[in-house]
């Protein structure tokens, strides 16, 4: 192999790299309703789709919980990407209103993705958009780490 197609081999990995990491190709999953009841009735949830959800645009609303956790987990399946953009907006600002001045903000977007993070006096606010869901946990401090993991595990 000559200099030449070693450079354009690497040049071609290269633009894939980046590529994904524009796109958020591979970093993120994105998880229909179906798979979210199965996913946590897998690790002990109880899922309902029968609550009332905050945001009635949303064509599908499921919510995880676990008595052994003070938090649920709340999946929101949107008819578009622009219309979960919009619910994700109207979370972090609503949240934004109600958290203290002492609040710790995170935000890390894409071009499919969103994901917004608040701890403020105790709590742990958690915000992921993968395209057209998203995800929302009101937690404690305390179960930050089982919160961050329970996302990592289906890349939201």
């Amino acid at each position: 192999m000559n200099l030449s197609n070693k450079k354009s081999i690497i040049l071609g990995l290269l633009i894939i790299v980046v590529v994904s990491f524009a796109t958020g190709c591979g970093f993120y999953n994105l998880v229909d309703t179906k798979e979210f009841k199965e996913h946590f009735g897998a690790l002990g949830y109880s899922t309902s789709d029968t609550e009332t959800p905050l945001y009635d645009t949303a064509e599908s609303y499921v919510v995880a919980t676990k008595s052994d956790v003070p938090f649920k987990i709340e999946y929101y399946e949107f008819e578009s990407e622009v219309e979960a953009k919009k619910v994700y907006v109207k979370y972090t600002d609503s949240i934004v209103d109600y958290i203290t001045t002492d609040s710790k903000d995170t935000e890390v977007t894409g071009a499919v993705y969103a994901k917004w993070t608040s701890i403020s006096q105790g709590e742990y606010i958690k915000i992921s958009r993968v395209k057209n869901t998203l995800i929302f946990i009101n937690g404690t401090v305390e179960f930050k780490d089982e919160i961050d993991k329970l996302l990592e595990d289906i890349k939201y």
